[in-house]
């Protein structure tokens, strides 16, 4: 093999890793990139819920000297729900709308030390009403524990001096945002997530399609030269059976060892071509009802080992098959089941039951030397084979008879040691 092909086997093995690696990596980069954008949207929200609070507050701050009309409507203008004015001993001085009597000097103190205040004001999310909190603070002594209840008393001589000025506002429109920017990153995920299945089950499918394709054409290619090539050797093995039978009349007994093994190798090669000209032919053949039960029955007393039969309870099992095909099937995989025991005594079974309705499952079961890794499709390439002797085509014909009575052949390794061959075919009515 050349060093170009060579290269390009490696890189056609190796495609699906480099797809796969493609494809998450692209998948993660626009992971990332959502987070990146939603965390910069959260950002905005903020900002912008801060520079309204500011405005706000500022708005309502000038009037205060202007008397509780024009704090009034200036609260109404900014959509402002309550305010109120706290002295540095903890007292409230003035109060509009729904501001709260009483302030917890530790809560605002905790949230100074937490660093969840900006330079000029804390704030604080009522996620419960969709409100947002906003206090002034300016020379603001911390006092753990105290409250600040209201004195009218005090309303004039500090209300030109407030140390904690509370805002409250309307903060729905930013939680909503906050919300929409949440459900939009959460679809975008889910979607790319949806578009990442998408993508591997296409590719996976394109995959399979061209691996068809190209079993198709290498068949197509097999079966004209197999034409070919069966036809050509058929003549000659012809003629080199007639001259052994000629040379079993001329020659002595002491050529009858080398005689006989001639006739097993030409044996061989017709055997050989007929299994050929069996896999380019119809595979449907002439199907009928069969009943598996007795014919799986006469199928195994051929063979000198013994096998054993379970038919869990079954009297009948009829499929639609033609009966030549079908006795080449299964006498190739009890045979292969078989002949897959180097050491000991062959243990083969055969178990018939109904898995689905209206099918029929067949395995044949051994506890040989079990399946080469990596080598279970191959097998059924035609020619491919891991037995000394063989020819390698039995199990691409008895797939190819399965699959043209609308059934399905598999191998799989067993458990504890060996192989299933496992058939599956429809079941019709059991009236024969």
């Amino acid at each position: 093999m050349s060093a170009d092909k060579r290269k390009f086997k490696f890189v056609e093995g190796k495609e699906p890793v480099f797809v796969y690696t493609g494809l998450l990596l692209v998948y993660i980069l626009i992971l990332i990139l959502i987070a990146f954008v939603f965390i910069n949207l959260q950002d905005k929200i903020w900002l912008e819920m801060k520079f309204d609070s500011e405005k706000a507050f500022n708005s309502v701050y000038m009037t205060l000297d202007d008397g509780k009309k024009s704090v009034e409507n200036a609260m109404a203008d900014a959509k402002i729900s309550a305010v109120g004015l706290y002295s540095a001993t903890g007292k409230a001085v003035e109060l509009f709308g729904s501001a709260p009597e009483t302030l917890q000097v530790s809560r605002l103190a905790g949230a100074r030390q937490s660093g969840t205040d900006s330079t000029t004001g804390i704030y604080f999310f009522v996620e419960s009403s969709d409100d947002i909190e906003y206090l002034r603070l300016s020379r603001f002594t911390s006092i753990p524990g105290a409250s600040f209840i209201y004195d009218p008393n005090l309303a004039q001589s500090f209300l030109n001096y407030p140390e904690v000025i509370y805002v409250r506002f309307d903060g729905s429109a930013y939680f909503k945002k906050i919300t929409q920017a949440r459900i939009l990153s959460i679809a975008s995920a889910v979607l790319m997530t949806v578009v990442l299945y998408y993508a591997f089950s296409i590719y996976n499918a394109n995959r399979r399609y061209r691996n068809a394709l190209l079993k198709h054409e290498n068949l197509v290619s097999l079966g004209a030269a197999a034409r070919t090539l069966t036809h050509e050797i058929k003549n000659p093995l012809s003629a080199m059976t007639i001259q052994m039978v000629l040379l079993h009349k001329m020659l002595g007994k002491e050529y009858e060892q080398d005689l006989d093994l001639m006739d097993h190798e030409i044996e061989r090669l017709t055997n050989l071509t007929n299994r050929v000209s069996e896999f380019i032919k119809d595979p449907v053949g002439n199907p009928q009802k069969l009943d598996l039960v007795p014919f799986l029955t006469g199928i195994s007393s051929l063979f000198p080992n013994p096998v054993k039969l379970n038919f869990n309870g079954m009297e009948h099992a009829v499929v639609m098959f033609d009966e030549v095909r079908a006795r080449s099937v299964f006498e190739n995989l009890i045979k292969n089941a078989i002949e897959s025991y180097s050491n000991g005594e062959p243990d083969v079974e055969v178990e018939l039951s109904r898995v689905k309705k209206k099918k029929i499952e067949i395995e044949i079961r051994d506890r040989g030397d079990g399946l080469p890794k990596e080598m279970t499709e191959t097998l059924f390439d035609p020619f491919f084979t891991t037995k000394t002797k063989g020819s390698g085509i039995g199990l691409s014909i008895s797939r190819q008879f399965v699959v043209a009575a609308e059934g399905k052949l598999s191998l799989e390794s067993r458990n504890g040691g060996g192989t299933i061959a496992r058939v599956v075919l429809p079941e019709v009515e059991e009236s024969l």
